[in-house]
């Protein structure tokens, strides 16, 4: 039998088609990762955002019958049982498969094959599930429920290398955080805390094994709410006492419930710390002009050599406007 696998959005390996292949390899059928020789005998997709159900859907009508999941698409829909507990084929993904997901930037051709190749070589999974938060615009609490442990870092390994990806939804609320990031440690391998740390819960200690572990790249967390500013500051002064700030990134929720005001607020709160901000917006299909603009001004780092009342293509669409406004016939 032939078995296609789509993996429709994402930059990281689909740790659920990874598992499905590993369970229809095991009964001896051919697996292929988004093009298929001939056609297919089963077909799965898998797409983690809302916003491209529609491709989705259109993807459904070439393939009758296939079978879909993932966040984008069901939260209650899970892997059955026999294919949970299988472990992710580190084969099915070639570096090809990653490198276009990974382009733009200033990046060049050769740091950016280095990243896929890392990726490709990376163990990847989750040692829990589950949050100790209930965030409104967040779908782990609907989809995995309370916090809970799922397996071992042991479990996780690829032996093509000692990065790890760590896919765990708020490693900080772990109770045994510190044991996981000593076995890190003492096993040496280089981690990928890749949902981040939720900064609320930092303690010294979990500072102090965070800063003793290798990461592969920034240590994020985010400021997504206003309400949590007093606990946010305070924990990034914390951690900043064990990791030097420009080590940190701290993700910014906007269009979620925040005005342009307060994200702008947020922005300098966390510059004035050294942090650097990365907005991630509620919803990228429903972004007002001025919240698109200041995406770009704050995550293209132009906002280190002008402000946003002179970022050109904000400035640019200021003058289209008043074009637009000047033609119109009252």
């Amino acid at each position: 039998m032939k078995v296609l696998l789509i993996d429709h959005d994402g930059k990281l390996p689909n740790l659920a088609l990874m598992k499905i292949s590993t369970w229809y390899k095991s009964k001896d059928h051919d697996v292929y990762l988004n093009n298929c020789i001939g056609k297919p005998d089963k077909v799965y997709i898998s797409t983690l955002f809302t916003w491209n159900r529609e491709k989705v859907e259109k993807l459904m009508q070439d393939y009758p019958g296939v079978d879909v999941g993932g966040t984008g698409w069901d939260l209650n829909k899970d892997l059955s049982p026999e294919i949970e507990v299988c472990k992710p084929d580190y084969n099915l993904y070639k570096v090809d498969h990653i490198l276009p997901r990974i382009q733009g930037g200033i990046a060049t051709k050769e740091s950016k094959q280095k990243k896929a190749e890392t990726i490709v070589n990376a163990g990847i999974g989750f040692t829990s599930r589950g949050c100790v938060r209930n965030c409104g615009f967040c779908f782990v609490p609907p989809k995995e429920g309370k916090f809970h442990q799922v397996s071992e870092i042991k479990d996780l390994l690829n032996s093509r290398s000692n990065v790890l990806i760590l896919l765990d939804n708020n490693l900080t609320a772990d109770p045994d955080v510190v044991e996981k990031l000593h076995e890190i440690r003492d096993r040496g391998l280089t981690v990928d805390i890749s949902q981040g740390i939720d900064i609320r819960l930092i303690t010294p200690e979990i500072a102090h094994a965070l800063s003793e572990v290798k990461h592969l790249r920034s240590i994020h967390y985010a400021w997504d709410l206003m309400c949590f500013e007093r606990n946010i500051i305070e924990g990034i002064k914390l951690f900043k006492g064990f990791i030097k700030e420009w080590r940190h990134m701290c993700f910014m929720l906007t269009g979620y419930n925040t005005s342009f005001e307060e994200d702008m607020y947020r922005f300098r709160r966390l510059t004035e710390l050294k942090v650097k901000p990365y907005v991630m917006p509620y919803n990228k299909q429903f972004r007002d002009e001025k919240h698109f603009h200041f995406t770009g001004w704050v995550n293209s780092r132009k906002h280190t050599v002008c402000s946003f009342e002179e970022y050109l293509p904000w400035v640019k669409a200021q003058i289209n406007k008043k074009h637009i406004l000047k033609g119109v016939k009252l």
